[in-house]
């Protein structure tokens, strides 16, 4: 991209694609303008450095027990499991990942009930840029590598209609990779729309032919309701869609105080281990909660120690 005559080269983060620029001038002559070209080549169709290789292999053993922690397994219909080009299309890891979210807060009874029809993230929250193997699960090492420790959500109240058309609105024209916000001045109204691309969990579902969101809450969406959604505040205000822009702009109040917010990896990690418990519990095929605590007491003193609860775990 060329922006006021500066031109802009970004392949994207971790490495995983290289730009490979080439500048070559015809002549010596002083006055010659030479010609530029750049490409965007993957890492991957280049033979590693073997000292290299083994020299990073050693340094990412320390991460062995992120990587082999399963936090959540992933069902079916989220497979295969990928985030590569997040910004430009709903990908399944942004879809689990929303629905991850929705279930966290709608099970988690420290927030008073609380209860969202769907989650909603743009494109952008999600950045491991991975294809995953088909055996993969949602492990510790996924979730550093996915979502930033210090991303936060809110419960935010919207109309169908808005809903549909703020989502929408970063579905329409060709995504624009690697755009993080909205450009100033004259770039803002032919990039914001594509800057980021909202990514949503089960329950919601669009019809690009219509151009608009069909159900939301799991149900078929009606466009004068009002839905509860888990979002990334920042997301509706900051122009990369003009719909919420506009409409929060206009109603601040209908945004969440900060002191409301919600941290992604303490609400997840506090819903994953509650599902451990809940799994471990239903594991020990007791009949009664007396079955249970028996087949957790292995000496048969009558007290549950940290110890059988290792075991068990």
């Amino acid at each position: 991209e060329v922006v006021d005559g500066t031109r802009l080269l970004k392949p994207g983060l971790d490495a995983i694609y290289a730009t490979v620029l080439t500048i070559e001038w015809a002549d010596a002559a002083p006055a010659t303008k030479p010609t530029i070209e750049a490409e965007f080549v993957p890492l991957s169709d280049f033979e590693a450095d073997a000292a290299m290789a083994a020299a990073a292999t050693e340094a990412y053993e320390v991460l062995a027990p992120l990587r082999n922690t399963e936090l959540a397994r992933v069902p079916p219909h989220f497979r295969p499991l990928s985030s590569s080009n997040s910004r430009g299309r709903v990908c399944s890891m942004g879809r689990l990942v929303c629905t991850l979210i929705r279930n966290a807060v709608n099970t988690d009874r420290s927030l008073g009930g609380e209860h969202v029809d769907g989650c909603i993230i743009m494109g952008g929250n999600i950045r491991g840029g991975a294809d995953y193997s088909p055996e993969s699960f949602f492990s510790l090492e996924t979730l550093e590598a996915e979502v930033k420790p210090e991303e936060v959500v809110g419960i935010v109240e919207m109309p169908g209609w808005l809903l549909s058309e703020g989502v929408r609105a970063t579905h329409r024209g060709d995504p624009i990779p690697g755009a993080t916000r909205c450009p100033p001045r004259r770039h803002r109204r032919n990039m914001c729309s594509r800057a980021g691309w909202f990514q949503y969990g089960d329950g919601i579902e669009e019809d690009e032919a219509a151009d608009a969101l069909t159900m939301a809450g799991g149900r078929p969406l009606e466009k004068d309701e009002i839905y509860r959604i888990v979002t990334k505040v920042g997301d509706l205000t900051n122009g990369q869609s003009q719909p919420f822009t506009e409409y929060y702009t206009s109603h601040p109040e209908a945004l969440p105080p900060k002191g409301n917010y919600l941290n992604i990896h303490s609400l997840l990690m506090s819903y994953f281990a509650r599902n451990l418990w809940h799994r471990m519990w239903e594991n020990i095929h007791a009949d009664d909660e007396d079955g249970v605590l028996d087949a957790l007491d292995l000496d048969g003193d009558g007290q549950i120690s940290v110890e059988e609860i290792h075991a068990a775990l």
